[in-house]
């Protein structure tokens, strides 16, 4: 484990330092002041994620996305030596960063109609995946948020994961008070995502939400609005429950909605009579060309997918993570409207 951080942060001491002689060279600036500078903005990502100069973290944030695309165009200068070329892409990742701010909060309407065969009254879901409410966001974020919800009048709102990404457990507890104000005719459940489980507060984090009247399932079964919601661990804790142990007292005749922050172990949801899963977690990439990425390693990384009599909706995301950046994707809330045809 720590030789493999110790190589990962090696290869990003390099790549920053191949950027930063790139940079250099076109701004031709003091060297000791500039690599002050750029060291210090280098590893802001990583010092304000151990809890460290948390001031640094709006521009920690903001040099992931631009050391991501920064490293791309310093290895095309290794070969293409025309400094207008180059700082005419340095240019454009200026323009596409400022693009991706205004872009990531843009919240789409997501619409799905989804059939199950079974009986049920007809359902009005909207879910929510990788809301990330943490100190970096706005004062109204979540205002927003619970707004965009209540203004579609849902029966049901599901929450897939990563809903708080802070270790500041009084960032959360700020926005109690907005949570509760969200309406649901039958409730509002969620599950945990992989961030919530690497902020260090996770049973302060539960009781915050059940004070804010959100249901966190964490390897659960309950009955809610006709349906069964089962909600799982995250998938990187190994000690979860499988859904064959997690379902064992479930009447497979009712209709059963899955809640799974990660889009995986789709067989084993098919397998055991799952109607209906949904998570999140991909972001699909959230900015380009991670996309393309995501897109090999699951599955489904994002939309529908119909498997047997498993259907599946992933969805990319309200919030981000990281970088408040997105480029070729798009911030979502789910609305499904669900109709049982027994």
């Amino acid at each position: 484990m720590r030789l493999g951080f110790s190589l990962i942060l090696l290869l990003y001491t390099l790549l920053n330092w191949l950027v930063g002689r790139q940079i250099l060279d076109l701004l031709k600036v003091n060297k000791i002041a500039f690599w002050v500078v750029f060291i210090i903005l280098a590893y802001s990502p990583l010092v304000t994620r151990l809890g460290w100069v948390k001031f640094l973290n709006l521009f920690g944030n903001y040099w992931m996305v631009f050391f991501y695309y920064a490293v791309l165009v310093a290895f095309l200068g290794l070969f293409i030596k025309n400094t207008p070329f180059i700082v005419g892409c340095y240019v454009l990742i200026f323009i596409a960063i400022i693009y991706g701010v205004v872009h990531a909060k843009e919240i789409k309407l997501q619409p799905y109609e989804i059939v199950i065969p079974k009986k049920a009254s007809d359902l009005h879901v909207v879910m929510l995946a990788d809301i990330h409410i943490d100190s970096a966001k706005g004062s109204n974020y979540v205002d927003k948020m619970v707004q965009d919800i209540n203004a579609l009048q849902p029966d049901l709102v599901l929450l897939a994961g990563d809903t708080f990404d802070d270790r500041d457990i009084t960032t959360l507890k700020k926005q109690k008070e907005t949570l509760k104000a969200i309406r649901a005719k039958y409730g509002v459940y969620g599950v945990l995502g992989n961030h919530e489980y690497y902020s260090g507060n996770l049973d302060e984090m539960v009781k915050t939400f059940q004070e804010a009247n959100i249901k966190i399932l964490r390897d659960e079964v309950v009955e809610a609005a006709g349906v069964y919601l089962v909600g799982r661990e995250d998938a990187h804790k190994k000690t979860r429950k499988s859904l064959k142990e997690l379902m064992h007292t479930v009447n497979l005749e009712k209709p059963i909605i899955l809640l799974d922050h990660q889009p995986v172990t789709l067989e084993e949801a098919r397998e055991n009579g799952v109607d209906l899963q949904l998570s999140g977690h991909t972001h699909r990439g959230q900015f380009f060309p991670n996309q393309l990425i995501t897109k090999r390693i699951y599955e489904i990384d994002y939309g529908y997918l119909a498997k047997g009599d498993l259907q599946v909706i992933v969805s990319s995301g309200y919030g981000t993570w990281g970088p408040p950046v997105r480029i070729g994707t798009q911030s979502e809330i789910v609305d499904i409207k669900m109709k049982f045809t027994q």
